[in-house]
């Protein structure tokens, strides 16, 4: 009986460009064929030393080093040769031997490509390997959860014959007949032996490592400096290369979404799945508030989005989302004041740390990603009328009658026609329209190889993600070669990145545009010509400037509606290591992106429909073509040095130091031209003039940053510890008397576990107790908003002289906001792993906030940038998981994962001005609720009209006033606060299934206890346009007579409803995010035998499979959204 230890049972490139990448590219390639070629020639390599007192094995190490050939040999043998002087001059390997092995009873030859040293009568050892029947010993190596387990060592005992396992965990190797011991070992593993008789075939072995207990569990990523996990008191989620390929396959940002939800991605129903739309990203809610000016033009701001690192350099949001999955070895999240207070004035939105797959040693292997990705519409929240019902619907508003008896002939008779229509079967489904089943592709080729000194890996990477909406897509191209060189005690690496990416939105327009059309209109005519515009009664259609347009008729035109950038980065590294324990390391970095955006429309599109355009000059600006472009440069220096050391076996020292500059140059410009002839004429040279009142419009700012901070990691008897940051940041975002200022962060940690006490406590394995306090800031600010600037003014002249007038006001003393981060974490695996949990309790309170100070008129300005104002946010980070069955023996393994995050913000100071502003916006009327800030409440709160509901015998809405008093009138001053759009909780839960070589996981996300301004209520059924397609409601809910009780107003009733409680609704949402299914074919000999196929993985991805919620509205109104499908092949050979 077996032993179960488980817990249960296409991009443009330029030509340039393209020659260099081929030049690069032949250069890696004539590497290496070069060593390839001189491995095989071993014989003729020459080598060169001279050392006193050598021992053999030091030598070979020379040799090895000099040639890249292997050597085989018994350690324990060649200890017992005495030391002697070794002077040797470029002689060739085979010469060099025989001299340096001259007094010795030792002797070598090759096997294979391997350098064999042997005694020189007779060594058992090598003679059972090169003379005795061998036998094939093959099986794979995994740690306690399942997990494969690459380079492990695994050898005869006693002797050097073994091999190491592969990136799956695999070994194959032959060994003689006979009994041995097979050792398996690994840095941060116990050891393990097993006995094999190897005198007949056997069958696949499966070993289980468990995690030693004195060493190394694992390294926390920061970007900075490598932490040991079990003496660091910060709060961070690793997520490993394996989680981000079973987590989904859409894009990164999504994965890391779908995976910890700490990683909000703020939903955002307008843009539904376009391919080409950045979300907004927040880490522990947000920490900065918008200034007027961004207010007031309402600009999209992501001042809260985390800070963005891979491998040491920052990066886009939009970089990001565009990298391949694939080349990502993991993904660190910072989240408290320990870990992203050595980012100083960077840190307080969080950090994401991203680090990508270096080059694996060993001979040349060649892995193939590749992917077929399917989107399907998803309209399932959709609910429009038909072409019958809509007619009925007019007729009952009472579109077809008046009491002009003119009028009402052609009213009945404008009715009459579209009856016929409808009852001939037009009804026509708008909304398939401009949507399509998009098929994408995704391709990843990785080349990689070398030996300890030198190792190599190139990749080239195409991924085209095919929208919903007909031509919308968006296509990277991204390629990479990283080279790393060990000479002594020295490590060269050099990382060069480029990365193409181009994007084109539907020529279709707005999806929202075919949600209003009726349904009893044709997109072509008779003749089969498609319409340009509907019906042909302006009577009619009274009120409107122009005719109903067909958003149809602009698709067949030929437009241009895309962005496109090509980014190139340059990362050298060289790593000093003098003595045991310490790490010096310099890098230097360079990055350049060039942007270019086109939007062109020609004179036929239907925008240019309107009475504006009908003029004698008018006419002549038709056509319009918005050209925008940018560049630019970042360059980054960092030195790193590390100390750690073990002293007396209990105390565990480690100090860090880091010193880094950084500089970023940005430059964009744009204009709008107009005034095309031709509609194949998009040349801007084409163009008669600038927009009527335009002129090019741009904008140039430079950043410098410099910083230096100190690391103190203290550890005794791996009980408690303590961690210890300081910071000292400048920049020139800030006021000349403010450019530096401190960051720092302290904590301090338990491990319970490890004490005596806790020995006799057999269930729990690990209990961790850290708590930590940090300080951080924020950068993502106007550059320069601290200084005072100014303008020419360009249309006047006094003689020769232009004037200049100043923009904006400065503020020398402006300095960093700050963010004071309190953090609570408790960490528990019991029941031999079985059962973990996680939890981070957490306090973030931003003060100095950047926010706008009211002045007097008399200074000219009416507000300038000042440190006024503060925010609070405050919640709980929750992480379970546990295993229902693990089974390592069969290899079986079933776990189930579950979190939770709870955040509350709440606004604790806001400055006069913005306080204004905001009153102003209280007032206002509108459909949705305007966005309103009001001190100790929170961002996302919504302000409404209290309501009675309907009156039953009129049909109008009731509300509740102030005073308590009822009214038919709405009045902005009575508006409340009714709920928060952020939810109380929200999380994701998954269950992972794994059988041998098949792996099945699902997710899930939910959303509870906030509240949602339901917009398809306030704009599809109330305040719709009934000469357009409405919801369903319009014509089934809405109040007709006297006695209905109805949630929605009268149907005849066109007065405009304003913010009310009626349409906040209490959300609750279940999310079917992901189902991934997959199957390797690990070593399997047909395979290897006939394709030369290490390893095969076939899998397929389901994303988005369902949403329920509470809240029934329109889900996706400008893109909508929608479900994905994706097959994947992945080999290695």
């Amino acid at each position: 009986m077996k032993k179960n230890d488980g817990c249960g049972q296409s991009v443009p490139i330029s030509f340039t460009l393209l020659l260099r990448i081929m030049k690069l590219g032949l250069i890696f390639l004539v590497v290496l064929n070069f060593s390839s070629f001189a491995i095989t020639r071993a014989q003729e390599k020459r080598v060169s030393l001279s050392m006193e007192n050598a021992e053999l094995h030091q030598v070979l190490k020379k040799f090895k080093r000099q040639t890249g050939v292997r050597f085989f040999y018994n350690g324990e043998r060649l200890k017992k040769v005495t030391p002697k002087k070794v002077n040797i001059h470029d002689l060739e390997l085979e010469k060099a031997l025989e001299e340096v092995l001259e007094g010795t009873d030792l002797t070598w030859s090759f096997w294979k490509d391997v350098v064999v040293i042997k005694d020189r009568e007779e060594n058992p050892e090598i003679k059972a390997v090169t003379e005795k029947e061998k036998h094939l010993v093959k099986g794979t190596v995994r740690d306690e959860k399942g997990e494969s387990l690459p380079g492990v060592s695994v050898l005869i005992k006693g002797t050097s014959i073994g091999t190491a396992t592969d990136i799956d965990g695999r070994f194959i190797f032959s060994i003689p007949v006979g009994k041995y011991v097979l050792l398996f070992s690994m840095v941060g593993m116990e050891s393990k032996e097993i006995v094999i008789d190897n005198n007949k075939e056997i069958s696949e072995i499966v070993v289980v490592l468990k995690l030693a207990k004195n060493e190394l569990e694992d390294v926390v990523v920061t970007g900075i400096f490598k932490k040991n996990k079990e003496s660091y008191t910060g709060a961070v989620s690793t997520i490993t290369e394996k989680e981000l390929k079973t987590f989904g396959n859409k894009n990164l940002l999504t994965t890391i979404g779908n995976i910890d939800p700490s990683f909000n991605i703020l939903s955002n129903n307008e843009m539904g799945s376009n391919p080409n739309y950045l979300p907004d990203i927040q880490i522990r809610g947000a920490a900065s508030l918008p200034n007027l000016e961004e207010l007031q033009d309402n600009s999209k701001t992501s001042i809260n989005l985390p800070l963005i690192v891979l491998d040491g350099f920052e990066i886009t949001l939009e970089r990001m989302m565009d990298l391949d999955a694939n080349e990502v070895a993991s993904i660190t999240l910072l989240k408290d004041g320990t870990s992203t207070a050595i980012y100083g004035s960077r840190g307080a939105n969080g950090v994401v740390v991203i680090t990508t797959k270096e080059p694996e040693m060993g001979k040349l292997a060649l892995t193939y990603n590749g992917s077929v990705n399917i989107e399907v519409p998803d309209l399932t929240e959709y609910r429009l009328l038909n072409a019958k019902d809509k007619l009925e619907l007019e007729q009952l508003s009472g579109y077809y009658e008046s009491y002009s008896p003119s009028r009402d002939y052609l009213l009945k008779t404008k009715y009459t026609s579209i009856l016929a229509d409808v009852e001939r079967g037009v009804n026509t489904y708008w909304l398939s329209k401009p949507l399509r089943t998009g098929v994408g592709h995704r391709h990843n080729l990785r080349l990689e190889g070398g030996d300890k000194s030198f190792r190599y890996s190139a990749s080239i990477q195409y991924n085209n993600v095919a929208g919903v909406m007909k031509d919308s897509d968006r296509n990277n191209f991204n390629a990479g070669i990283t080279l790393t060189y060990h000479h002594e005690k020295l490590i060269f690496q050099n990382a060069l990145t480029i990365g193409l990416t181009k994007s084109n939105d539907s020529p279709y327009g707005s999806f929202s545009d075919y949600t209003q059309l009726n349904p009893y209109w044709k997109p072509y005519d008779d003749n089969g010509k498609i319409v340009k515009l509907f019906d042909n009664d302006t009577d009619y259609w009274g009120g409107l400037s122009s005719l109903p347009r067909n958003p149809l008729y602009n698709a067949t035109l030929h437009l241009l509606k895309q962005q496109q950038y090509t980014n190139i980065t340059d990362n050298f590294s060289i790593e000093w290591r003098p003595f045991e324990g310490f790490i010096a390391r310099g890098r230097a970095g360079i990055s350049t992106q060039s942007s270019e955006s086109d939007d062109f429309k020609p004179a036929q599109h239907t925008d240019f429909e309107s009475e504006q355009y009908k003029t004698d000059s008018g006419i002549f600006r038709k056509g319009h073509y918005n050209y925008g472009t940018s560049k630019t440069y970042d360059y980054d220096f960092a030195l790193t040095l590390n100390y750690s050391k073990i002293f007396a076996d209990k105390h565990l020292l480690y100090i860090g130091l880091n010193v880094d500059l950084t500089q970023k140059k940005y430059r964009n410009y744009n204009f709008v031209v107009e005034g095309f002839v031709e509609e194949t004429l998009d040349f801007l040279s084409a163009a008669l003039q600038y927009q009527e009142n335009g002129k090019p419009t741009g904008s140039e700012n430079i950043t410098r940053r410099m910083g230096i901070v100190g690391n103190l990691n203290y550890s005794f008897d791996d009980r408690y510890y303590v961690d210890f940051a300081y910071r000292t940041d400048g920049s020139s975002q800030f006021g000349k008397d403010k450019k530096f200022a401190p960051f720092y962060s302290a904590g301090i940690g338990w491990n319970i576990h490890n004490e005596k006490f806790m020995k006799s406590v057999d269930f729990i394995d690990r209990l961790k107790l850290r708590t930590s306090y940090g300080q951080t800031g924020s950068q993502n600010f106007s550059a320069y908003q601290a200084i005072s600037t100014y303008s020419y003014y360009l249309n006047d002249r006094y003689y020769q002289w232009m004037g200049a007038y100043q923009k904006a006001l400065g503020n020398p003393n402006l300095e960093w906001q700050k963010t004071d981060k309190y953090n609570l974490g408790i960490e528990i695996n019991t029941f031999n792993n079985c059962l973990n949990f996680i939890a981070d309790f957490y306090l973030e309170k931003t003060s100095n906030l950047l926010s706008s100070l009211e002045l007097p008129l008399s200074n000219g300005f009416t507000s300038y940038v000042e440190n006024i104002g503060k925010v609070e946010n405050r919640g709980y980070e929750l992480k379970a998981t546990g295993f229902l069955i693990r089974d390592t023996e069969r290899r079986l393994i079933w776990t189930l994962t579950g979190s939770l995050v709870h955040n509350q913000d709440k606004i604790v100071k806001l400055s006069d001005v913005l306080k204004s502003e905001y009153s102003k916006r209280l007032l206002e009327g509108g459909i949705l609720p305007n966005k309103v800030l009001r001190e100790g409440e929170s961002q996302n709160s919504i302000y409404a009209v209290r309501s009675m509901g309907i009156d039953p015998s009129t049909g109008r809405e009731m509300f509740l006033k102030q005073n308590g008093e009822i009214s038919y009138t709405w009045d902005a001053n009575d508006r409340v606060y009714c709920g928060v759009s952020e939810p109380k909780y929200r999380g994701n839960f998954s269950t992972m299934f794994r059988w041998r070589d098949l792996s099945i996981n699902l997710s899930f996300a939910y959303r509870l206890g906030g509240q949602l301004y339901n917009s398809t209520l306030a704009s599809k059924v109330e305040n719709a346009d009934k000469r357009y397609n409405v919801d369903e409601r319009v014509f089934t809910d809405r109040w007709q007579k006297t006695g209905d009780q109805t949630l929605f107003k009268g149907l005849n009733n066109e007065s405009s409803t304003y913010a009310t409680t009626r349409f906040v609704q209490d959300e609750r949402t279940l999310i079917g995010q992901n189902l991934y299914i997959s199957y390797e074919f690990l070593n399997n000999p047909w395979l290897q035998k006939h394709l030369g196929i290490q390893t095969l993985t076939l899998s397929g991805d389901l994303s988005d499979l369902f949403y329920w919620s509470t809240i029934k509205q329109e889900r996706g109104l400008s893109y909508p959204f929608s479900r994905r499908f994706s097959f994947s092949l992945s080999m290695r050979f």
